[in-house]
């Protein structure tokens, strides 16, 4: 009976070398696997962390662009207000090319109307008040040419609130909301805008003044800007 405790240990001595070996190598596997796991997890995050520098990059080229389109849009809109043409010369009291004060074609004599107010507007308007509309009127129209549009704003709103039976008052409105739009004050250039195409509809001035209203709502409209691939 002795005998084979002493046997089955003998018996077994060979074995426990391969056993122990085994048991080392699947600890070995198992610490490569998780090096390797830990290694894929890191290149995983720099990989990332790279996408986003990309990202980044190009979004800094996106807002440089719009500050070059929104700067442009400034300048043309600027050099938009100062080229007035044969049409606003004769609604404000010029010669339009080849005609004369009152629109008539060249060579043919004015017949004016008995009792008809100097440069009327299209539609009938209040008289104007008593004093000189005309000068304040023109003051604040000649600052908008010569580009001091907070001058001019200030100007017409004063005009605005000195002489509101004006019939220079639909103009007043009009040129006070192109003030507001050249220095990017789109929400009170839309205000103005939308008092002449609402309460004038029919004066000269109501269908660019539409347009305009148009053009100072999406100007106020936040820009989405368009995401660029990623450089390769």
């Amino acid at each position: 009976m002795r005998i084979f405790p002493a046997l089955l240990i003998a018996l077994m001595l060979p074995a426990l070398p391969a056993m122990a070996q085994r048991a080392s190598l699947a600890e070995r596997v198992d610490a490569l696997e998780a090096h390797a796991a830990d290694d894929s997890a890191k290149l995983e995050t720099l990989r990332q962390i790279n996408a986003l520098k990309e990202e980044v990059r190009g979004l800094r080229g996106q807002v440089e662009e719009l500050q070059q389109q929104l700067n442009q849009q400034k300048e043309a809109g600027r050099n938009q207000y100062l080229d007035i043409d044969g049409r606003l010369n004769r609604l404000e009291g010029g010669k339009p090319a080849g005609g004369n004060d009152q629109g008539a074609p060249a060579g043919q004599p004015v017949q004016p109307e008995a009792n008809a107010p100097a440069a009327a507007p299209a539609e009938t308007a209040p008289a104007a008040s008593n004093g000189n509309d005309r000068a304040d009127y023109d003051a604040a129209f000649k600052a908008l040419k010569g580009g001091d549009y907070v001058k001019s704003s200030r100007g017409f709103k004063a005009f605005i609130d000195r002489w509101p039976k004006s019939s220079l008052i639909p103009n007043a409105r009009y040129w006070l909301g192109e003030s507001y739009y050249a220095t990017g004050n789109y929400e009170m250039a839309a205000q103005q805008f939308k008092q002449v195409v609402d309460t004038y509809p029919t004066h000269p001035k109501a269908a660019d003044a539409a347009k305009k209203l148009r053009m100072s709502e999406q100007a106020m409209r936040p820009q989405k800007p368009q995401r660029k691939p990623a450089a390769r």
